[in-house]
């Protein structure tokens, strides 16, 4: 071979590096892309396109147009636990409806407020309020956010579970020792696959198991309190007392009824929680390892969404417990 066929050959093989290398790393952002980019969920009974979102672990599917997730393990197709919220009503000292949201049929602003730690799915309303004899009764600002954490260790918690994180300010008060009380709405995200039943593991109040198998796919608990600001702009805990009510194995929900502890708050922080239960393996794979892939895949594609935050209008104005009001 000639020194200029040599030089030849080396240049078309440095040309076909080059080119291999950039497919490479095409098919890489494609692949990095396709995690946080919504997509339509292959099977699914929501009413219209909603989003998806999975760190390698756990798969959100979002409804569009209200507070609404179903929570599955992102391995196991054609399965989930859906979550929506309910109701919100404010409860006089014998137990009666003083005033509730009216929160069915409401248009919700629904956004990304995803971080470097976590994926955050955010409803916000501003809800009017009514009596139970439909008499307008106030108003109200309600935030319902599905965090999703990103990878394991993320300050927002572990990543086999989503944060339901529930906001409630600024609501018309009708009583000094009145209480509110919070409900959601739960069922198999496909009923023909999976049931709801009572769970007394720790931490947990319902569970969805597999009709073929017997074994706990998800799970919803949460906590026993919440976090307050207070009349006087001071921050509070107030309990929250849980009772699951079991309408049928496609039907149930959870109501909590907050104390009255800190008088008539100015703002209600409260957190629930819907969790997968881990299976050993997943197609073979110990779950271990996957955990660990999904988990890096998962920190890269979550800082991508936090880049194309994609918020569709502009949330309502909070105060929120840990931050100082805005001017």
């Amino acid at each position: 071979m000639s020194r200029d066929e040599g030089l030849r050959f080396s240049r078309s093989g440095e040309a076909r590096g080059r080119w291999l290398l950039r497919a490479s790393l095409v098919v890489a952002g494609l692949a990095v892309l396709a995690t946080v980019t919504p997509v339509s969920a292959a099977s699914s009974t929501w009413t219209s396109d909603p989003t998806s979102w999975s760190n390698g672990l756990v798969l959100c599917n979002f409804a569009s147009s209200a507070p609404s997730v179903s929570v599955s393990h992102s391995g196991t197709a054609g399965t989930g636990m859906t979550v929506t919220l309910g109701n919100l009503t404010e409860l006089a000292p014998d137990g009666s409806v003083v005033a509730f949201a009216k929160i069915q049929g409401m248009t919700w602003v629904v956004g990304n407020w995803s971080t470097s730690d976590a994926y955050d799915e955010a409803y916000s309303a501003h809800a009017p309020l009514a009596t139970p004899t439909g008499v307008p009764a106030g108003s109200t600002d309600l935030v319902t956010q599905f965090i999703l954490p990103a990878y394991q260790g993320s300050p927002d918690g572990p990543t086999d579970s989503v944060n339901v994180v529930f906001t409630v300010a600024n609501w018309s008060w009708h009583g000094a020792d009145d209480r509110l009380a919070l409900t959601f709405a739960i069922s198999p995200t496909f009923p023909g696959v999976e049931h709801l039943n009572a769970t007394s593991a720790p931490g947990w109040l319902l569970a969805s198991t597999s009709n073929a198998s017997g074994s706990v796919l998800e799970r919803m608990g949460a906590d026993t309190t919440a976090r307050v600001t207070q009349a006087n702009g001071s921050s509070a805990t107030v309990s929250a007392g849980e009772s699951l009510s079991l309408v049928s194995p496609a039907e149930a929900t959870i109501a909590t009824v907050f104390g009255n502890s800190a008088g008539q708050f100015s703002s209600l922080m409260f957190t629930s929680r819907v969790g997968i239960v881990l299976p050993a393996t997943v197609a073979g794979i110990p779950i271990g390892e996957l955990a660990a892939a999904g988990a890096a895949g998962a920190a890269v594609s979550v800082l991508v969404a936090v880049g194309v935050r994609r918020v569709r209008r502009r949330p309502s104005d909070l105060i929120y417990v840990s931050e100082e009001e805005k001017p």
